[in-house]
């Protein structure tokens, strides 16, 4: 492996306190909702499966089932989401007027709302910058890594989360080029999700399941590439491939499974996951959907698991590159059912 040049000094870091942040707290309500609302549903249809599954073929049926109930479902939890996001939004917008009562004390001054959620974002990002090296690091370079941080954190709740359970776990290593926007300065050569052997400049980002490092390359920009028939230009945006990467090895810490959302021996997400991807490929095959290029880029990849792995880290990848509610009105309507799985699978392991 090339060297990785210069690593960031350890920041000193605030020991987490009791209880949880506003972020937080606004992440599990939002989900727990969610969860109430579709338990009963979800509950009997786990069952079911599980009483009547006796071959493949009944469990593939049930599979199809599964997918059109949760369609019907989606409609009402679309709206729930929005209602959630506006109200965010006001509660930010008056946040600096309101009452300070339910705040805690700190050094006999009554602290704000907005004061508790920048410290514990400044808590966040100062244990992820203890966790990453940069290349020929200097000053600027610092600036610019921990921007990134700041912007996946704010982004949403969900992108919020994240970075917390990385902050609690701290068993991650991330690795960033700020001169390039690949990553063959980091790492010479990697073996993709879809098996192939390849070098570092191949990737601009890339999760290392088995070292538990992640790889950026930190410089933003524009790209070609082809397609069909014709050159496209995309942008390279640094923190929402970081957020990508990022979510992928969380999952990968979650579940075990290489970063796939399921648990080794839980046969029924799994087959329920599999499916999912499926009717999000057929949409992708089909001429006139529209799709955003973060999710026709993991639907692209050439093997299962390649496609598996990158569509499920699709979701926090798109609340960084859009914002917490347009990225969520986007997924809603592009792939809802994988969004109801994160929801559904992730999110509470995360929480836990």
């Amino acid at each position: 492996m090339a060297s990785t040049g210069d690593t960031v000094e350890n920041l000193p870091v605030e020991e987490a306190r009791g209880g949880v942040t506003e972020i937080e707290q606004g992440a599990r309500d939002s989900t727990d909702e969610m969860r109430h609302y579709l338990s009963s549903n979800f509950a009997s249809l786990r069952d079911e499966i599980h009483k009547e599954i006796t071959s493949r073929d009944v469990m593939l049926q049930k599979l199809e089932e599964s997918v059109t109930r949760l369609s019907e479902d989606i409609a009402p939890v679309k709206d729930y989401v929005t209602a959630e996001m506006e109200e965010e939004d006001d509660d930010s917008s008056s946040s600096s007027s309101g009452s300070p009562e339910d705040s805690a004390p700190q050094d006999g001054d009554q602290e704000t709302e907005e004061e508790r959620n920048n410290r514990a974002l400044n808590r966040c990002v100062d244990v992820m910058m203890s966790l990453t090296e940069i290349r020929k690091n200097n000053e600027e370079k610092t600036k610019i890594v921990r921007g990134f941080y700041e912007k996946i954190y704010e982004a949403s709740p969900l992108t919020s989360l994240m970075l917390t359970f990385l902050e609690r776990n701290r068993g991650v290593k991330v690795l960033v080029d700020c001169d390039s926007s690949y990553i063959h300065n980091l790492v010479k050569r990697l073996v993709s999700l879809d098996g192939a052997k390849c070098t570092g400049t191949f990737f601009r980002t890339f999760a290392d399941f088995f070292e538990c490092k992640v790889y950026l390359g930190g410089k933003a920009g524009k790209y070609s590439l082809w397609e069909g028939d014709k050159t496209v230009y995309k942008n390279h945006d640094p923190e929402v491939s970081l957020a990508q990467s990022l979510a992928q090895m969380v999952i990968h810490l979650i579940f075990k499974t290489r970063g796939c959302p399921y648990a080794c021996n839980d046969e029924m997400h799994e087959k329920l996951y599999e499916k999912i991807e499926q009717e999000e490929l057929q949409k992708k095959n089909t001429s006139g959907v529209c799709m955003d290029d973060l999710i026709k880029d993991a639907l692209s990849m050439k093997t299962p698991l390649g496609r598996e792995v990158s569509l499920i880290s699709v979701v926090p990848a798109m609340l960084v590159k859009y914002g917490s509610k347009k990225g969520m009105s986007i997924l809603q309507r592009e792939i809802p059912f994988l969004t109801f799985f994160f929801m559904q699978r992730v999110i509470p392991k995360m929480r836990n």
